[in-house]
């Protein structure tokens, strides 16, 4: 068994941790999926689902919709207070969610999973997988050498996804992976030959903004920048080695925050020319952050809270007295934060502006 990750504890990890076994299947370059080879055995409903790991959480309009461990999908329409599982075909972990519309929206996971709900997520259909396939010596020898680059992806997982509308999205993930679709995921394509990856490094986040200015940013530094919607990406010179776990769009489409691994958070306001170190009393990996007009908060490990004014170089520090990790967090219409993680949902009393 293979454990592919950046370093650290598990929880360090948990959004790019996954295990391999055998040897994987290759994978063309126009992703069609081949369902049939995935186990899709539907989530199990659970009282317990609220408590369970969640990755992941948004908020669209006066909903919540969280993600996580064995194919849970959660919904909140009482910004946070209670919450209904939804109809999910797979038991696999989930790691990223997305809504560009009040009904339509995306999930991706494990086995190169993505999900498509257009019920506003009460149910959700499987509408693309990259399953782990083993080949016999026969087949793997007949493999071109492109193919057989592509085999470590067969069974990794997808580790964010974006829509910019209902039609056009993106996906990244393991070993490189980076799809896209035009047509509201009836088709992903392959779209890894349009940034500079060849060591095939992990892509853990996307991170757009309105103007059509786009960033990936994943393992060892890996970063990257579109300004024309996606269709072409040049490599930006990152500010550190270390693995990247998000990032945020600031105020303006040229200002952009990044966060990962041992409490590092960078700010540049030229579109990821230059970047500023922003210095904390914390060595906690950063996992996700939100950002209003008003407000700055960024979550992490060991129960981390950051929050500040945007463009400050100033931010407080809080470690939650349970000290489990907040791998998201969502602001509900209330004003008061909404964090998910290690142990599901927790309400962070305090709102913000």
């Amino acid at each position: 068994m293979l454990i592919i990750g950046s370093v650290g504890n598990a929880l360090n990890t948990l959004r790019i941790l996954f295990f391999l076994g055998g040897v994987v299947s290759t994978v063309s370059n126009t992703y069609a999926g081949d369902l049939n080879l995935l186990d899709r055995r539907p989530a199990i409903k659970s009282s317990k689902a609220t408590a369970s790991l969640l990755t992941d959480v948004t908020r669209i309009s006066d909903k919540l919709i969280a993600v996580g461990e064995r194919g849970h999908i959660l919904i909140s329409s009482n910004d946070g207070e209670d919450w209904t599982q939804s109809d999910v075909p797979v038991q696999l972990l989930l790691t990223a969610v997305t809504f560009p519309s009040l009904e339509q929206g995306w999930a991706v996971g494990h086995e190169g999973v993505i999900l498509h709900t257009g019920d506003g997520g009460k149910s959700w259909q499987l509408q693309y997988a990259n399953p782990y396939q083993k080949l016999s010596d026969d087949q793997l020898n007949e493999l071109s050498d492109e193919a057989f680059a592509k085999l470590p992806q067969a069974g990794s997982p997808l580790l964010d996804i974006w829509f910019q509308n209902n039609e056009v999205g993106y996906a990244v993930g393991a070993y490189g992976m980076f799809l896209c679709t035009t047509d509201g995921g009836k088709l992903w394509k392959d779209c890894a030959p349009l940034i500079d990856n060849p060591d095939g490094w992990h892509l853990n986040a996307f991170i757009a903004a309105d103007s059509g200015t786009f960033y990936i940013a994943g393992e060892r530094g890996t970063l990257f920048r579109s300004e024309d919607s996606g269709a072409s990406w040049q490599r930006l010179t990152s500010p550190y080695n270390g693995s990247y776990f998000g990032g945020l769009v600031g105020g303006t489409s040229s200002e952009v925050y990044l966060f990962g691994l041992q409490g590092n958070i960078y700010y540049s306001e030229d579109k990821g020319e230059t970047f500023q170190k922003i210095s904390i009393d914390s060595t906690d990996s950063v996992m996700a952050g939100i950002l209003t007009p008003e407000s700055l908060v960024f979550v992490g490990n060991s129960g981390l809270v950051i929050t500040g004014k945007p463009n400050s170089t100033e931010l407080s520090v809080e470690i939650m007295d349970d000290r489990k990790a907040i791998l998201a967090v969502a602001r509900a219409k209330s004003g008061k934060l909404v964090f998910v993680g290690q142990g599901g949902v927790r309400l962070f009393s305090a709102a913000i502006n």
